[in-house]
């Protein structure tokens, strides 16, 4: 079932033996880092509830094209990048109706944790009195913003990083990389499958993450017209494309620039407590983190705190470089 899906053997075992043993939930939760490959397990999975006996090529490419009236896949949409509330009841609707031409219908809802609240409690009424024939595959990377009233109503299965060498294989065999270039953009993808992907076909991956290392390290960066000027080019990099899958991709990409920003600090706070270095999440970078005046380094706290509320502003439609300016202000960078 999960055959050329690369990690999470672990997972593949229990939904196997969850199917085998006619015991797999009607609502489940596939939680973990962003392109470990939960959707193509939930992807996966609903072609083998669908048709236990297998499909043919024609229902496949269907399936595959999300053109199947027994499959629904919900994403995040409009400009905040949320689900609305006519999704929702879009999926109420369907989910109490009988399948069309499959054994069962699967609803599989992308993002799971950008809901807003009534959006949220409108899946909740459905969770509540879930139906026989019909599954519904939650998947997120942040769990913990999800109600703890639908946590409570899945069955939850926990998707880890994918491992260094499985990265590299896989962007040698299928992307045609250099054992040079496949390894550097490994140690980049965090076990990440999907990031992995972007990165070696995004070009200006390194320059935004080259650019971001400097704001960080205060290179060049003696006042707030300075910071200014390297964030204004920082935002440039940055897709301006509306259609809904840049848009979801610029998510992602914003996504990985805040946790590079938190996983900085964090190794900052490691050197100043005389750490093992090699737990660095930058080591490449540690002899530039060794130089940085550490007496005045802000909390963990107060950055994730200020994380938090640079994502809060994002999805206020605020500017990803005023969110990233007011950011570094609190903290104190200049």
């Amino acid at each position: 079932m999960f055959e050329g899906i690369l990690g999470n053997d672990d997972v593949k075992q229990k939904l196997i033996k969850a199917i085998s043993h006619n015991n797999l939930s009607n609502t489940l939760l596939f939680s973990g880092p962003d392109g470990v490959g939960k959707s193509m397990f939930a992807l996966q999975l609903a072609i083998k509830l669908m048709y236990p006996e297998g499909c043919d090529e024609s229902i496949l490419k269907r399936i595959n094209d999300n053109n199947h009236p027994d499959l629904h896949i919900f994403r995040p949409e409009g400009k905040t990048s949320m689900h609305a509330i006519s999704s929702m009841r879009d999926l109420i609707e369907q989910v109490f109706m009988a399948p069309f031409e499959a054994k069962d219908k699967v609803f599989i809802i992308e993002d799971a944790d950008r809901m807003l609240l009534y959006s949220a409690n409108a899946l909740l009424k459905t969770l509540q009195e879930p139906t026989l024939d019909s599954y519904i595959i939650l998947i997120t990377s942040k769990s913990q913003d999800l109600l703890l009233t639908i946590l409570s109503r899945t069955s939850r299965f926990v998707f880890s990083p994918v491992t260094e060498e499985s990265i590299v294989s896989l962007l040698q065999n299928e992307m045609g990389k250099s054992s040079e270039e496949a390894n550097l953009i490994a140690k980049h993808a965090n076990g990440s499958i999907g990031l992995a992907k972007e990165i070696a076909s995004n070009k200006s991956y390194f320059e935004k993450r080259s650019l971001l290392l400097k704001i960080l390290s205060k290179e060049n960066i003696f006042s707030y017209y300075q910071l200014d000027e390297a964030l204004t080019r920082l935002d440039a990099l940055f897709s301006d494309d509306e259609s809904e899958e840049a848009k979801m991709k610029w998510h992602k990409e914003v996504d990985n620039l805040f946790i590079q920003l938190l996983m900085w600090y964090r190794d900052l706070h490691l050197i100043k407590s005389n750490t093992d270095l090699s737990l660095l999440f930058f080591k490449e970078e540690k002899e530039l983190m060794l130089a940085q005046d550490l007496s005045k380094l802000c909390s963990l706290e107060k950055i994730h705190q200020t994380i938090d509320e640079a994502k809060l502003a994002l999805d206020r439609n605020i500017k990803l470089k005023t969110c990233l300016e007011n950011l570094f202000l609190k903290i104190g960078l200049v």
